[in-house]
């Protein structure tokens, strides 16, 4: 699933890079401006954009406070916390917005671009796809931390962590 989310976001985003190409040849050089250009183009970066974000959330490179400023707690409990509470968060977030927006796409199948003629449940619908892919991730970093802090555990204290964490 990952590496279709990665395929398609740059699938996406080398075809705005065309269009967005497309639309400046035609406006500044031949003076033939097409209307649907530049409402593909937002529509297309809005769906770029929230397939990186996803991306983002399985490499863990989104928005996280460190409240430990860069030290490991000492105490087991308070590590586990502070390292599955950001999933746990992001989960939540992502299961939320899955819901709301399956309501909110499908009000999108009844309207139509105005200059493009793009159906905009499919522009949508990049919503619920970046929280079921987000969720996804979030579940599988979830899980692999509770596996490293079974693991730390199972070593009797802080396993193999550097001093520098």
């Amino acid at each position: 699933m990952a590496r279709l989310n990665v395929l398609a976001a740059v699938a996406i985003f080398a075809a705005l890079t065309a269009v967005v190409a497309l639309q400046v040849l035609n406006r500044l050089v031949l003076h033939l401006p097409l209307i649907w250009s530049e409402e593909m183009a937002r529509f297309l970066f809005f769906w770029v954009a929230l397939l990186g974000a996803a991306i983002s959330v399985r490499k863990r490179r989104h928005f996280v406070l460190d409240v430990a400023m860069g030290r490991r707690p000492h105490d087991r409990i308070t590590r586990a916390v502070l390292t599955l509470l950001p999933n746990v968060c992001v989960l939540a977030f992502s299961l939320f917005l899955l819901f709301e927006s399956v309501g909110y796409t499908g009000t999108g199948w009844y309207r139509t671009a105005t200059n493009s003629g793009i159906n905009m449940g499919f522009v949508y619908a990049a919503i619920p796809v970046f929280a079921l892919l987000s969720a996804v991730y979030a579940a599988a970093n979830a899980r692999a931390d509770v596996r490293g802090l079974a693991r730390e555990a199972a070593q009797g204290g802080r396993g193999s962590a550097s001093a520098g964490e």
